[in-house]
């Protein structure tokens, strides 16, 4: 079926309140990333796509793949070669047993690498098996330019990773409720194991006046500094990456104050609200009335302009149903489309009937002999 395309332009021309300018921002980094979660949109990049070590970020998707293949009540017992793993330590010991959920904290509040042997030897029997997983998501997730080799991001030849990859893996991440809770917790006592533990997060931005509220951090020799950060103001969320850097919170911090700087959140589509109609074919109506599907919201920077393009076909055949995915409403910033939302249906519109075309011939026929006076006594 042909299909023809309603063009309805928005233009918004967002005045920015903040003092700070795009040639002044400055990230001392190797790579970094600023990217909106919901639509994947990059709001600035450098080397986004460069493969490079990425230290303890790796725990992001070894947090992911316990959480999608582990119980969390169920224990975990730390072998000898999980207690001698060198770097960052949640400090377990040979034979000592915790939950998995307990663990989880060992793993991304204090960088635990012994925690992330740990965790991948209960998961998967060994680290071999257990990284396979890990490759396997990181495929699924879409990020085709990263290389695990273990579960925890000590140096290693063919553990690399991009700052795009990197920000789509922690995307996915946030989307999982208990890893949310985890990275955004400040400080927590572990009274599990062979003694408490008191631990504290590595990440010091969490809680800053931009509200940063997490994900990770990492450093090795190799792969220098660097972060994920998620922040969240006024429901606008960003996740930045650096790596390599020189000073991973300080360019963090800037790399998402330049973000809500220079963007406002924006509501481009409303839910419920008439976009266009669609010829009915053979409809009791003649035609459906075709609403947003969906809110859209979109960070919007100055002088952008955003389009909306509506997609629906020429006709459409009786019946339609309440809510039918019609067509699709297609959203542009300046030419380069973003996201998308499904057109539907207001109402139910039946399939003209015999009786229904007799119908409204009578009261055609009605009609024209009032207006012309042929019929009488008020018939």
């Amino acid at each position: 079926m042909l299909r023809k395309t309603l063009i309805l332009l928005f233009i918004f021309i967002i005045a920015c309140s903040s003092s700070v300018k795009a040639d002044t921002l400055y990230v001392n980094a190797r790579a970094y990333i600023l990217m909106e979660p919901i639509t994947c949109r990059i709001l600035i990049e450098k080397n986004s796509e460069v493969k490079m070590p990425m230290a303890s970020t790796t725990k992001i998707m070894t947090a992911i793949i316990a959480l999608e293949k582990g119980n969390l009540e169920s224990k975990v017992k730390v072998s000898a070669k999980a207690a001698s793993i060198g770097g960052s330590s949640f400090y377990l010991k040979a034979g000592e047993t915790m939950s998995l959920e307990n663990m989880l904290y060992g793993l991304l509040l204090p960088s635990g690498n012994d925690a992330a042997v740990a965790i991948a030897e209960h998961i998967s029997g060994n680290e071999k098996n257990f990284v396979d997983l890990m490759n396997l998501k990181a495929l699924e997730i879409g990020a085709l330019n990263t290389h695990f080799m273990n579960p925890h991001g000590l140096d290693e030849p063919g553990h690399y990773t991009t700052a795009r990859d990197l920000a789509m893996i922690a995307r996915y991440a946030w989307s999982i409720p208990k890893f949310r809770e985890i990275v955004q917790t400040r400080e927590k006592v572990i009274n599990d194991g062979i003694h408490e533990r008191h631990i504290y997060n590595t990440n010091r931005l969490l809680g800053s006046k931009i509200g940063v509220n997490g994900i990770k951090t990492g450093y090795t020799g190799g792969a220098g500094k660097c972060l994920v950060a998620s922040a969240a103001m006024n429901r606008f969320q960003l996740i930045s990456v650096v790596l390599g850097s020189g000073d991973h919170f300080g360019n963090s911090y800037n790399l998402l104050d330049y973000g809500f700087s220079h963007y406002k959140y924006k509501q481009v589509v409303v839910k419920d609200r008439p976009y266009t109609n669609v010829l009915v074919e053979n409809g009791i109506l003649d035609r459906a009335l075709l609403v947003a599907g969906g809110d859209i919201f979109l960070p919007v920077g100055e002088n952008e302009t955003v389009d909306l393009k509506m997609i629906v076909p020429d006709s459409i055949k009786a019946p339609v149903m309440k809510n039918q995915p019609i067509g699709e409403i297609l959203v542009f910033i300046n030419g380069k489309q973003v996201c998308k939302t499904i057109l539907v249906s207001t109402q139910d519109i039946r399939e003209k009937t015999y009786f229904d075309m007799l119908y409204r011939i009578l009261r055609e026929w009605l009609n024209l002999n009032i207006d012309t006076g042929y019929l009488k006594n008020g018939i």
